[in-house]
């Protein structure tokens, strides 16, 4: 847990050295009274039904979610405290989920994991990212952004793939595979397969990508996802630490990434904004990084 109450300066550089990850909280002073729509990324023109909107053309950022040891048991909590789902865990075709909503209507999917491997009730465990070419895509985050691939899915009665990536050593990864259950340890032949079944995202507490690709979308000149940062307004983006800000975006953009903000632009100096295939806004910023004299409680 933080050493220090959030808003201090010794919270901040908890929060920009720590090696968890967190959830950023965007709140523009003044929308509280409801006068500016939040876009919770599951309506578009693309959706059906209750999911069909006439913007976006495409739908983006589809959901964060927690994993928790029993999912039923943490929905009925939840619902007790007053909190609307989209879906409970017996509704639908997939059983033993759920999405719950929070106060913007963003949805927040419900998963178990392996019980009793963790001491917290929850743990933030994904961010789910519409993307238009799979495979491009998990290239990108694989070799751009040091990212591992853990779990790829194909469905093919449905025509679309599930790719889970994470940020994790090598060590870590061991680690976490060593907690998988002996046979499916054995039926990846000693090192994790991300083609091959696995619980492994179960087992973690570090949170993982989920990237979702339909079929086919990649031949399609007209689609791409929206990125939220443009109305309609919701998700912003996701975010990495380095260790050097300056060199580590000379570097991507030596690679071919798009650098739609450098370091030393704007009035936040010390970060830097790439572009996902998909222009997602990917943010960087150095280890111990502080806002103080930016705002007014630093």
């Amino acid at each position: 847990s933080p050493p220090a109450p959030a808003g201090t300066l010794e919270s901040e550089r908890y929060l920009r050295t720590s090696s968890s990850t967190f959830l950023e909280l965007i709140h523009n002073h003044g929308w509280e009274d409801g006068s500016v729509p939040i876009w919770n990324g599951n309506t578009g023109r693309d959706g059906e039904g209750p999911h069909y909107a006439e913007e976006p053309a495409c739908r983006g950022f589809g959901h964060i979610a927690f994993n928790c040891d029993d999912v039923y048991a943490a929905c009925d909590a939840l619902a007790a405290a007053g909190v609307a789902f989209q879906k409970k865990p017996d509704e639908g075709r997939m059983k033993g989920l759920a999405f719950a909503l929070d106060p913007d209507g963003y949805w927040i999917e419900i998963v178990r994991r392996q019980a009793g491997l963790f001491a917290g009730p929850y743990n933030l465990s994904q961010t789910m990212l519409r993307v238009k070419d799979g495979p491009k895509s998990v290239a990108f985050y694989e070799g751009m952004l040091g990212m591992k691939l853990l779990r790829a899915l194909e469905i093919e009665s449905a025509k679309f793939s599930l790719f889970f990536l994470a940020s994790l050593t090598d060590a870590e990864l061991a680690e976490a595979f060593a907690r998988l259950p002996e046979e499916e340890r054995t039926a990846h032949g000693g090192t994790l397969d991300p083609r091959k079944p696995s619980s492994i995202t179960q087992v973690i507490w570090p949170p993982v990508l989920e990237l979702t690709y339909n079929w086919g979308t990649e031949k399609d000149p007209d689609f791409k996802v929206h990125n939220g940062n443009t109305e309609p307004k919701g998700f912003n983006g996701i975010a990495f630490l380095v260790d050097d800000l300056r060199v580590a975006v000379a570097e991507l953009e030596a690679r071919g990434v798009p650098v739609t903000k450098r370091p030393g632009e704007g009035g936040m100096k010390e970060m830097a904004l790439l572009a996902d295939p998909d222009g997602y806004a990917v943010e960087l910023m150095p280890r111990g990084l502080s806002y103080a004299g930016l705002c007014s409680n630093l």
